[in-house]
């Protein structure tokens, strides 16, 4: 018989899946404060500013509506 050589990727340990699922969950949070943040800064911005960052009220309008968890 040959011997035939069975290579298997080691088994990732409970801890390193762990931290794997904390770090995506961290990650997932500061995203969805930096959303919420500029949302904010958006709603707050005058006229006068959002003509000069080439915006209207309506686009932020549809911006504001969106879910904090989509961009």
């Amino acid at each position: 018989m040959d011997d035939v050589a069975f290579t298997a990727r080691p088994c990732p340990s409970r801890l390193a899946v762990l931290v794997r699922m904390w770090r995506a969950l961290v990650e997932f949070a500061r995203a969805r404060r930096q959303r919420s943040r500029v949302r904010r800064q958006l709603a707050a911005m005058t006229e006068r500013e959002l003509q000069d960052c080439g915006t209207t009220r309506a686009e932020i309008g549809y911006e504001l509506k969106k879910p904090v968890r989509r961009k």
